[in-house]
């Protein structure tokens, strides 16, 4: 199976060194030691090449060998690639106490504030890029402004909670930015404006963007039509994800292949005249210039760009007279993103674009026993094996990454894809009706009612008992596991030897015999206290049960706590949560709330917010307690705090100011306190 593969698919022989290369450099980041591959190879290949010159014998014995050298300088040049990639170490004088210059390359509104990732255009400073977030907004900026602002830049860190998502990993990786800092609006000035083609382009998605907020559609519809021919997606709200996610039709709300492809058909169709005039040459030529404009259009995402490689490779092959094959066009695909761009490997989206689409072309047969003489039941019969084959691919890493599992994604898929080509006709011709400064109410009505059949069936599907699984918990392990067995089960499928499916087995139960082993090792009882920049969330859980608690917030959604912290939930196969509102008193075993106080683990914690010249009733020992947690509320200092209380520790939440943490952290060392600074330490825990 894997020489005919590598036979079929020859750029797997660059691809796969290229792969290593790149994960090579994140175990030794080194330059010399790929420079001298690449020497060793090259001697390697020359000397092959002088020792087949003497006889044709000689050469056909040496040609297999070409492969190592070949493999070789593939590895070298995906570890050089993934270190050039790599933002640069800025030392101290160059990320604080000076004025820094650069453009904006991305820029997002949220409330009362701006994101925006800004590249460094001073000629002392490595290429780097850097995000920038403010408090206030400047509606004005816009990507490709020129701005300079006072610096004090900082290293992306994690918040340093149990479980939690690398935040400086993923920013690293998926948009090389290795630096951060937050400041006042006030203080980012505009000097100019310079754009490239990816913020012109940025821009005019902004205006049609700005389009479409002005017309009469529902703002469902509007977000959908944005992500699905823009790639603009932040109009989709959380719980939309979610309900999509637990439907199994998630994939229809980021712009992948599927949707390029359904534009691909209709510019296609429309230039049907061409062949009339035998001209279909062009109209292939064209059909494939329009894809590339639409690729550089939306950001060159890794689907968009591997469905454009893939059909670009299937056109000139028709336009040539050449041969294509879907693998190695694929593998093509893969290539050019990672050597433009190694961190691509480590993106959620590219590693699901590429085993979806790659499990299909190896395995997207229908059997003969199901197929029948009725072309619509072929149809739905073809759908519902792709969309099998779609889900379980991807089945171990989607629950590795966003820990849910649907169990009826089929029904999805066979409910919702139909009726998607319909509407992107509708939302292509919707934009182009909007563009012109037309409004076609029944068009706009098709729109909403189309993007409303959408969202029912995902609702239905959503709220349909054991239509999915949240909650759960797959190693990194476990997802190699998974594609182990998923590979051995392929090399049966073709080859039909029972030994394969022995290994599958076999493989099988050491995968479960880890997940026993996870889950028999992971904490049952415990107490955390978060660290959030908006709140200060204590958790303690017992055995499957949890109860949360949010001092600092009067109204406290539970189900975006459950989906920021949905690992650390996963791993200890936490299953029920209850909210603690500030009004009542509530116990799970062996701890008791009773805000502002806590009895949690045997020992006795207090929320303050504010002293207001009088004391919280402490209710036990006169005053003293165990902790005390300070919120983003309190704007007092220790001294008060010592006044009216005897305490152990004090605990400050990640929430408060910077400036007003650093205060309380040394006034606490003045007077000998000890303190945890959820900010700077991370999560406060206790597990047992």
């Amino acid at each position: 199976m894997s020489q005919s593969l590598m036979a079929r698919v020859p750029v797997l022989r660059i691809l796969l060194p290229l792969v290593a290369g790149i994960l090579m450099q994140q175990l030794w980041h080194c330059t010399w030691a790929p420079i001298a591959l690449i020497i060793m190879a090259i001697a390697s290949c020359a000397w092959l090449s002088l020792n087949g010159r003497k006889s044709p014998t000689r050469r056909l014995q040496y040609r297999p060998y070409y492969i190592i050298p070949l493999s070789t300088v593939a590895f070298s040049l995906g570890w050089l690639a993934a270190i050039a990639h790599s933002p640069a170490h800025l030392s101290a004088a160059q990320a604080s106490g000076r004025t820094l210059t650069g453009r904006i390359h991305h820029l997002e509104y949220t409330d009362f504030s701006m994101r925006m990732t800004i590249d460094v255009l001073d000629r002392d400073l490595p290429p780097c890029r850097v995000l920038v977030t403010t408090r206030g907004c400047d509606y004005t900026a816009m990507a490709g402004d020129v701005v300079t602002w006072p610096a004090a830049l900082r290293e992306v860190t994690t918040a340093g909670n149990p479980d939690e998502t690398d935040y400086a990993r993923l920013m690293l990786h998926n948009e090389g930015i290795r630096y951060e800092q937050h400041l006042p609006v006030a203080q980012v000035k505009k000097t100019g404006f310079s754009p490239t083609l990816v913020t012109r382009m940025a821009n005019v998605r902004r205006s049609w963007a700005s389009l479409v907020f002005d017309t009469e559609l529902r703002p469902g519809s509007k977000g959908f039509v944005l992500a699905l021919l823009l790639g603009e997606n932040q109009l989709i709200d959380k719980v939309t994800r979610e309900r999509f996610s637990a439907a199994g039709i998630a994939h229809v709300l980021a712009l992948s292949g599927l949707h390029v492809g359904i534009i691909t058909l209709l510019i296609y169709w429309l230039l049907f005249p061409l062949d009339y005039l035998r001209l279909k040459k062009l109209r292939l030529a064209i059909t494939l210039g329009f894809m590339i404009l639409f690729a550089v259009f939306t950001g060159l995402s890794p689907s968009v760009v591997r469905a454009t490689v893939m059909t670009g490779f299937v056109f000139a092959s028709l336009i040539f007279y050449r041969r294509s094959t879907s693998l190695n066009a694929l593998a093509t695909a893969a290539l050019i993103i990672l050597v433009f761009s190694p961190s691509a490997l480590y993106s959620v989206g590219f590693q699901l674009s590429f085993i979806t689409v790659g499990s299909l072309l190896l395995l997207a047969r229908v059997p003969e026993w199901l197929q029948s003489g009725n072309r619509v039941l072929n149809y739905f019969i073809a759908m519902a094996t792709t969309s099998l084959i779609a889900t379980l691919s991807t089945l171990a890493l989607s629950a590795h990454y966003f820990h849910t599992v649907s169990l009826m994604s089929i029904a999805g898929n066979l409910l919702v894809l139909p009726i998607l080509p319909i509407f992107m006709v509708l939302a292509a011709l919707f934009l182009l009706v909007t563009a012109a400064g037309m409004q076609w109410t029944v068009l706009d009505w098709s729109v909403d009612a189309c993007y409303r059949y959408i969202h029912t069936v995902a609702r239905l599907i959503e709220a349909t008992p054991l239509s999915h699984v949240d909650g759960v918990y797959v190693s990194a392990m476990g997802v190699i596991f998974y594609f182990i067995i998923m590979g051995l089960l392929i090399l049966w499928f073709y080859r039909h030897k029972p030994l394969f499916l022995l290994l599958a087995g076999g493989t099988l139960a050491v995968a479960l015999a880890h997940s026993a082993w996870l889950d028999w090792h992971a904490p049952h009882r415990g107490t955390v206290i978060f660290n959030d920049f908006t709140s200060t969330p204590v958790l303690c859980y017992d055995w499957g049960k949890a109860c949360v608690w949010i001092p600092d917030v009067e109204e406290a959604d539970l189900a975006d706590f459950s989906r920021r912290h949905a690992k650390f939930l996963a791993r200890r196969n936490i299953t029920r949560l209850t909210l603690i509102a500030s009004d009542t008193t509530c116990r799970m075993g062996d701890a008791v709330f009773q805000p502002p106080h806590a009895w949690l683990m045997g020992r006795h914690m207090l929320a303050i917010d504010r002293l207001k010249g009088k004391k919280y009733p402490a209710n036990t020992r006169g005053g003293a307690v165990d902790d005390i947690l300070l919120t983003k509320r309190y704007r007092g200092s220790i001294h008060q705090i010592a006044e009216h209380y005897q305490f152990k520790q004090l605990i400050i939440s990640g929430s408060l100011e910077a400036d007003e943490a650093r205060l309380l952290v040394a006034q606490c060392d003045s007077m000998g306190v000890k303190v945890h600074d959820l900010s700077r330490q991370g999560a406060y825990m206790t597990e047992q």
